[in-house]
């Protein structure tokens, strides 16, 4: 496996990119289509549609400006990484743990299978 922290990085700089940009059906095509979203609100969005409504909202909120800070990736297993790591924008900071999914057998494509945030 090439070096997890760069691989997840770099995708973090692409998520950023999009959502500062307002390109959401490109942002949620980085989730899993099954994938799962669990902000601070208590609530649970399943799958792309309900994510991007999400963020969509976020955005209409004044939710601009973000910035990931990568901390840790750990590998579990051939087919999933854990990360643990900060985000910042213009309303708020906090931390986050992302569950990514391999995408494709034995290629180094990774989606976001579930997002936690607080």
């Amino acid at each position: 496996m090439s070096n997890s922290f760069e691989t997840i990085d770099a995708a973090n700089r692409h998520f950023e990119e999009l959502f500062n940009a307002g390109k959401f059906d490109e942002l949620v095509a980085l989730y899993t289509s099954d994938g799962k979203l669990c902000p601070p609100d208590k609530k649970k969005y399943e799958g792309r549609e309900e994510i991007k409504n999400f963020w969509q909202g976020a955005r209409a909120a004044g939710v601009n400006n973000l910035r990931l800070t990568t901390g840790t990736v750990l590998e579990a297993g051939t087919d999933r990484l854990i990360e643990t790591s900060s985000y910042q924008h213009s309303l708020d900071r906090g931390n986050y743990q992302v569950i990514w999914k391999r995408v494709g057998e034995g290629q180094n494509q990774w989606q976001l299978e579930i997002d936690i945030f607080n």
